[in-house]
């Protein structure tokens, strides 16, 4: 997702996607965002590419994407570095509408909140120093980074031919019960962070069991969706929070 006071999508891409403990909460927020547009695990490594992948796996997900209006799902999300030998662990809970709202908590209570609101203002919180800051549309859009939003604000793929114009499709394998899909972004879009991707898709329920995402660090974050519900009823104040207790920066 997403340096100077000129570029300020660029300077909190890299405070989010760095994902560094807890004492710089925000900058784990990148790619456990990244993974909420998909949803519901295992760890995958990706292989190499291979040409002319079968895409019936993809285009069956996508067909069920579109009869969702809201999505529920608790996650388990580890993070490994290079210089650390046990993951990073932590859990929380994806709010999505379709439309491309959402909202995105670690920790119960929560420690961490990103929130896409229905007008396209992204707000990150951070609950333990009481501070928020919110991104207007227009701030967004100023930077190329920014552009690594836009399938979230989507909130769930459309079509295959949208899909395919953020990510490359290079390998699809039958793991058992599931499709294990290989890929890399397109052209800019997140590449100046991703290295690679990979998601397990059930070939029967056509859900998406975890999303792995592998950076240009070294680094990479598994994704696993524990539960879902498919259309519940979300209050729409989720997705605007209440704010006067925190020191608010806007961007």
């Amino acid at each position: 997702m997403t340096g100077t006071e000129q570029k300020p999508l660029r300077k909190i891409s890299a405070r989010l996607m760095n994902f560094k403990l807890m004492q710089r909460p925000a900058r784990k927020l990148a790619f456990l965002l990244s993974a909420a547009v998909f949803l519901p695990g295992f760890p995958v490594s990706l292989a190499s590419a291979a040409p002319e992948p079968d895409l019936t796996p993809v285009k069956a997900w996508i067909a069920k994407s579109a009869t969702l209006k809201t999505l529920i799902a608790d996650f388990k999300q580890e993070r490994y570095l290079r210089t650390v030998k046990k993951p990073l662990e932590s859990t929380g809970r994806v709010w999505i509408k379709a439309g491309g709202a959402f909202r995105w908590q670690v920790g119960d209570p929560p420690k961490i909140v990103a929130v896409l609101g229905p007008q396209g203002e992204f707000t990150v919180i951070n609950d333990a120093k009481k501070t928020a800051e919110i991104f207007s549309p227009q701030a967004l859009e100023k930077d190329q980074a920014g552009q690594s939003l836009a399938f979230l604000r989507a909130g769930f793929p459309a079509s295959l031919e949208a899909f395919r114009e953020k990510f490359e499709i290079t390998q699809i394998v039958r793991d058992g019960d599931w499709d294990r899909v290989e890929m890399k972004p397109t052209g800019g879009e997140g590449s100046f962070a991703v290295r690679k991707m990979g998601m397990y898709l059930h070939r029967e329920r056509h859900t998406l069991g975890s999303m792995q995402v592998y950076l240009r660090d070294g680094s990479w974050i598994d994704t696993r969706f524990l539960s879902t519900q498919e259309n519940p009823e979300i209050p729409a104040a989720l997705f605007e929070p209440d704010l006067s207790a925190y020191r608010v920066k806007q961007k």
